[in-house]
C-alpha cells in the first residue's frame, strides 16, 4: 500500500537539457530546467575538437572551443554536467560543424505520389550561392519523420537545382554528386541538378504530409512544405487533419515555417492541395518561385509537366 509522506526536501534530480545552440563556430550553449555548475562538467568530442573553457551561467553550460568546427563535420560530444545539489547528468549530442556561409534555398517541386519509374523525389533550388555543410532535410518535421538527409560541404552557386530522391532503389549508380553533376544514374536522375539519394527511404507521404529544410540538424527552418488531402473539420480538434498531419501543421505554424490563416495551426485546405497529384502530375512552385509560406505559391502541373532539374513550369493541371 502507498504511503503518502512528506515532500523531499532536497533535490534529487539531475538537470534536464532543454536545447542546444550553437551560436558560431567556436561556441555551444546547452540549456537546463535549473542552474548548472562548471564543475563536475566535462565534455569530449569527437572527432577531436579541443575544448579551451567550461562556463557555467545561470541554466546554461556555454562550452568554447580552441579550433573552429570543420563545415558539415558531424561530430559528437559526451557531455557530463551536474547542480548545485550534487545531481549529475551525462549524455551524448550530435552536432554539424557551424556553417557561416548557410544559402537561401527553396524547396522547389516535389511528387509525393510517385511511381515505379517516376519514383518520390524533392527538388531544391538554390537562391542564393553558398555551403550546403550540415543543412538537413527532414521527409516530416523535427518531432514526426520518416527519414532525413545531412548534406556534405559544397560550395554551390546560386541557380543551381539539387534533387533529393527519396525512394532510392539501392543500386551502385545512385551516387551523391559532390562534384560533377552527370555522375549519378537511378530513376529521375539528372544531369542538370545535383543528385542526392536517401538510403532506404520510404518515400514521401502520399496524403498528408511536410518536408522541412533546416539550416542544421536541430536548427532554424529555412523553408518547407506542407499537403493534405482532407477537408477541414472545425468541429474536430485536429481540423480535420490525420494525426501524423496536424503534427507536421501545428510544429510548422509554431515555427513560423506555414502560414495559418483564421487559426493558429493551419486547416488542410491551407495546405498545398495534392488531390490532383500523380506520379507524372508533380507539386511546384512558378517559374520564378515565390515563397509567401503559403499553397498560393504552389500548383499541380499537367500529366508529364514535371521538371525535375530545370525551371518549373507555369502551367497549371486542369481536372
Amino acid at each position: 500500500m502507498d504511503v503518502a509522506g512528506p515532500p523531499f526536501s532536497v533535490d534529487l534530480l539531475p538537470p534536464e537539457l532543454q536545447m542546444a545552440i550553437a551560436p558560431d563556430s567556436r561556441t555551444i550553449r546547452f540549456v537546463f530546467d535549473e542552474k548548472v555548475n562548471p564543475s563536475p562538467a566535462e565534455i569530449a568530442v569527437q572527432p577531436e575538437l579541443p575544448v579551451a573553457s567550461v562556463t557555467a551561467k545561470e541554466n546554461s553550460l556555454i562550452i568554447a572551443f580552441a579550433a573552429d568546427q570543420l563545415i558539415g563535420k558531424a561530430y559528437t560530444a559526451r557531455v557530463t554536467v551536474g547542480d548545485n545539489s550534487g545531481n549529475t547528468l551525462s549524455f551524448l549530442y550530435s552536432f554539424s560543424g557551424w556553417n557561416p556561409r548557410v544559402p537561401e534555398i527553396l524547396i522547389n517541386e516535389l511528387n509525393p505520389r510517385g511511381s515505379g519509374n517516376n519514383p518520390d523525389c524533392v527538388e531544391l533550388f538554390t537562391v542564393t550561392g553558398g555551403n550546403l555543410g550540415g543543412l538537413c532535410l527532414k521527409i516530416g518535421t523535427t518531432t514526426r519523420y520518416s527519414s532525413e538527409i545531412i548534406f556534405p560541404a559544397i560550395e554551390i552557386p546560386d541557380g543551381e537545382y539539387l534533387l533529393i530522391h527519396a525512394k532510392a532503389e539501392g543500386i551502385p549508380e545512385e551516387i551523391d554528386e559532390l562534384e560533377n553533376l552527370n555522375e549519378s544514374g537511378g530513376l529521375l536522375a539528372s544531369d542538370t541538378a545535383r543528385d542526392f539519394w536517401i538510403p532506404g527511404a520510404p518515400g514521401l507521404p502520399g496524403n498528408n504530409g511536410a518536408v522541412t529544410l533546416y539550416n542544421r540538424k536541430g536548427g532554424d527552418a529555412i523553408d518547407a512544405v506542407l499537403w493534405s488531402d482532407r477537408a477541414d473539420n472545425s468541429n474536430d480538434e485536429k481540423l480535420g487533419w490525420t494525426s501524423e498531419g496536424y503534427i507536421f501543421a501545428s510544429e510548422l505554424a509554431e515555427l513560423n515555417a506555414w502560414d495559418a490563416g483564421i487559426a493558429e495551426v493551419p486547416y488542410p485546405s491551407e495546405a498545398i492541395d495534392v488531390s490532383s497529384s500523380t506520379a507524372t502530375r508533380s507539386l511546384c512552385r512558378g517559374g520564378i518561385p515565390e515563397d509567401s509560406n503559403q499553397n498560393i505559391d504552389w500548383h499541380t502541373v499537367p500529366t508529364r509537366g514535371g521538371t525535375f532539374g530545370e525551371v518549373n513550369t507555369d502551367e497549371i493541371y486542369i481536372p
